[in-house]
């Protein structure tokens, strides 16, 4: 593991460089409020005159991909994703005129510095690769076309177009402040184990439901290839049949199996347990967490079934 202190937008800056965001991270979640912080901390700097400010750390595993360096993000998708989006607020509201910087050409320097790789096929020049859900709402928002209105992405960006439109500072000054965000960029090597750095990191700060926990532990240990079709053949499926009650479903399905009933709380260390104890392999176990929530779907009363079931699971639930 190799740490060191860094300008995030010295981590952005450059070509061949990839940052994505594995199928087991959790969707990205920050809020108003978490927008309204940073873009109040970014006005503080300036206002202040103070040199820098600390923005958290990055965790990556960094592997060669077709020649680019590809970040796995492991900790820090949020406050990338967060200032990804900001800078590309700055860049459209200079493309479009509303703010005029003094720099020459700032908007160009954002977009082709830290939001693409100009040197890459258009279909993969972005530089953040959000997960699926995150993706879509990104890309629109560099089309500027079918904008996903609902999506985090999208609400934050809205925000920060607003709000750079208010600041008091100019689009020179943002830019300046954002230079000086100062974040710990961690690095993984082979012999780091990413699953056990995942679970330290985030023991603490915003809680992982019990089965997201579990969707990293199962997809983690995965190269991003088979992370991606593990994901796509299973983990969706099983996301979708189970809706908010993931992680009550995995516990019955520990329950079935081992005829212990865990609390909702310690539902990830004893569905480890059982995987390990048990040697199942991961895409086996995957297969039949599947199965078992196209069954627990119907159980659920979700999905449409023969009338003439309905009221025997009904009665059952």
């Amino acid at each position: 593991m190799d740490g060191k202190k860094n300008k995030l937008l010295q981590l952005l800056d450059g070509g061949s460089k990839k940052f994505v965001i594995p199928v087991y991270q959790r969707n990205y979640d920050w809020k108003l409020a978490n927008c309204k912080q940073l873009f109040d901390d970014l006005e503080s700097l300036i206002i202040n005159n103070r040199s820098s400010h600390f923005f958290g750390s990055i965790v990556s595993s960094v592997s060669i991909q077709n020649s680019i360096n590809e970040y796995l993000v492991i900790d820090g998708q949020q406050r990338l994703t967060t200032v990804s989006i900001l800078l590309l607020a700055m860049y459209n509201l200079m493309q479009s005129k509303e703010v005029e910087p003094s720099k020459e050409k700032l908007d160009e320097l954002i977009y082709e510095t830290y939001l693409i790789d100009k040197w890459q096929p258009e279909e993969t020049r972005l530089k953040l690769k959000p997960i699926k859900k995150d993706e879509d709402a990104f890309i629109a928002l560099f089309e500027n076309d079918n904008l996903i209105e609902d999506s985090n992405v999208t609400i934050n960006f809205n925000y920060f177009i607003e709000r750079i439109l208010q600041s008091k500072l100019t689009i020179d000054e943002l830019y300046e402040a954002i230079l000086k965000l100062e974040i710990i960029n961690i690095e993984l090597d082979e012999k780091d184990d990413p699953q056990l750095i995942f679970e330290s990191l985030n023991s603490t700060g915003l809680a992982l439901e019990e089965g997201d926990k579990v969707r990293n532990f199962l997809l983690m240990g995965a190269n991003s290839k088979d992370q991606n079709r593990l994901y796509e053949k299973y983990w969706k499926k099983i996301e979708l049949s189970t809706g908010s009650n993931l992680s009550r479903f995995l516990r019955d399905f520990l329950s079935s199996k081992t005829r212990v009933t865990p609390s909702i709380s310690k539902v990830y260390y004893a569905f480890k347990e059982y995987q390990i104890n048990n040697k199942i392999d991961r895409e086996h176990l995957l297969d039949e967490l599947a199965y078992y929530a196209k069954n627990y779907e119907i159980l659920l009363g979700n999905k449409d079934i023969n009338p003439e079931l309905s009221s025997l699971i009904y009665r059952l639930n």
